[in-house]
C-alpha cells in the first residue's frame, strides 16, 4: 500500500498588522475554464501566467482569512465547503493551524458566491461555527440573496447559488449584522468594492504603514486581471462596474503601496501592486518563519 500522499498539506501563512494576527489559509481550489473570462482569448490569458511563472491553468485557489485581536477571532469567508467539489479544506487548515472553530465568534463575508459561503453551514441550516455572535455582511448582498424575484429570473444553472446562500444566512439569521458604511469592528473598515456581486466589500485592516486589505474577488485569476484590468468573468453581476471598481483600486493600491490579499491569489500570502509601463503588476510577499 503506498503511503505517498496525493493532496497538499494545509497551506498557512501568518503575519501581524498593528495589534492583529491574520493567518491566511487555503481552502483548496477549483477548476474553471478561460472561456468564463471576456475580453481576452485563452491563449494570450495562458501566456500572461506563463510570463509570471505560474502554470497556465484555469484553476482558482481558494483563500480564507482569520483575524485575532485580543479575545476576538474573525472569520472572513469560509471557503467553498466541499460543494461540487470545490475547496472543503477549511476544516484541516484550522485544525493545522491551532484555531479551533469554537474560538470563532465573528463572520464578516465579501459576498455570498458558493465559493465564499459554502464552509458555514452544513445541510439543513446547521452553522458550521456554533459559537458565532455576529455575522458581517453588506445589507445589498443579502438583500439581492433573499429577493425572490431575483431568484426566480435567474438563469438554471445559478439559481443553486442562491440555495447554497440562504441555508448560510437562515443558519446564522438572528446573528446577521447588515452594513452600508465603513466602521465594522475596532481596527476592521469596510470597503465598497460593488460590482462582482451588489454588495461586493473589502476589509481594511489595521491602519496606515501596518494595514492590510483584503479584497475579496476584485480578481479571479491575479496575474491576469491586474496585467488587464478589463477582463472580466462570468460571474460578475454587473461587469463593467467589476473592471471599472478593479481599475480604480488598482490606482489607489499602487499609489499609496497598500498590501493587499484576496480569495484567488494564487497562495494564502499578501502583496503589493505596482506599475509597470501602462499597467500593473502584482509582487506576492515571500513567506517567512518569523511573524
Amino acid at each position: 500500500m503506498s503511503l505517498i500522499q496525493t493532496f497538499q498539506a494545509p497551506a498557512i501563512n501568518r503575519k501581524k498588522f498593528g495589534d492583529m494576527t491574520v493567518t491566511m489559509l487555503s481552502d483548496g481550489y477549483l477548476d474553471v475554464s478561460f472561456e468564463l473570462l471576456s475580453g481576452i482569448e485563452g491563449s494570450k490569458a495562458e501566456a500572461l501566467l506563463e510570463k509570471r511563472g505560474v502554470a497556465p491553468l484555469p484553476r482558482m485557489n481558494i483563500n480564507i482569512y482569520v483575524v485575532q485581536k485580543g479575545d476576538r477571532t474573525i472569520l472572513i469567508d469560509s471557503g467553498a465547503g466541499g460543494i461540487n467539489g470545490w475547496g472543503g479544506r477549511l476544516q484541516v487548515a484550522l485544525a493545522a493551524a491551532g484555531i479551533d472553530p469554537l474560538q470563532i465568534d465573528t463572520v464578516l463575508l465579501t459576498h455570498a458566491h458558493p465559493d465564499h459561503i459554502g464552509g458555514l453551514a452544513g445541510p439543513l441550516q446547521t452553522p458550521t461555527f456554533r459559537n458565532v455572535e455576529q455575522l458581517f455582511v453588506h445589507d445589498n448582498e443579502l438583500s439581492f440573496w433573499r429577493n425572490d424575484t431575483i431568484r426566480s429570473n435567474a438563469p438554471d444553472g445559478f439559481k443553486p447559488f442562491f440555495e447554497v446562500a440562504r441555508n448560510a444566512f437562515d443558519a446564522y439569521d438572528e446573528r446577521i449584522v447588515t452594513f452600508t458604511g465603513e466602521d465594522i469592528l475596532p481596527g476592521i473598515q469596510a470597503v465598497a468594492l460593488p460590482g462582482h456581486t451588489p454588495g461586493h466589500t473589502g476589509y481594511l485592516i489595521g491602519e496606515g504603514k501596518e494595514s492590510l486589505l483584503i479584497w475579496g474577488d476584485i480578481v479571479h485569476f491575479p496575474h491576469i486581471q491586474v496585467a488587464r484590468p478589463e477582463v472580466t468573468i462570468a460571474f460578475d453581476s454587473d461587469s463593467v462596474q467589476a473592471a471599472s471598481t478593479r481599475s480604480r483600486l488598482l490606482d489607489q493600491v499602487a499609489t499609496d503601496k497598500l498590501k493587499v490579499t484576496g480569495m484567488h491569489f494564487n497562495l494564502p500570502t499578501s502583496g503589493l501592486i505596482r506599475r509597470e509601463a501602462s499597467t500593473y503588476v502584482l509582487d506576492y510577499d515571500l513567506w517567512s518563519p518569523a511573524l
